[in-house]
């Protein structure tokens, strides 16, 4: 997994490339970390060029959704496709955090 950071006016832009699985729950950390230090009031997590998510991977937007709200922030998830809109679709996950 890698990751790149944008921010524009008040949304911030998670890119995560790559997969996100068990084993990257050390490196996503460092997203989680930007979410609570960011000073835009909306997060977009951009899925588009993930190219597989596991439950792991699901649980970690589950906890930086969880860390968005507690500051304050709405998170959204976005670019949503494949494998991983399967994924989302089968978890629920659209449920908690909005598809956009």
């Amino acid at each position: 997994m890698d990751y790149t950071i944008d921010t524009s006016d008040n949304c911030a832009t998670v890119k995560i490339q790559g997969v996100l699985t068990f084993d990257d729950h050390e490196k996503f950390k460092g997203v989680v970390q930007s979410i609570s230090t960011e000073q835009a009031e909306e997060i977009v997590i951009n899925l588009a060029e993930t190219k597989m998510i596991d439950s792991a991977g699901i649980g970690m937007l589950l906890l930086a959704n969880d860390k968005a709200m507690k500051a304050g922030k709405t998170v959204k998830l976005a670019g949503v496709s494949g494998h991983v809109a399967k994924v989302v679709e089968l978890s629920k996950i659209d449920q908690l955090i909005p598809v956009i």
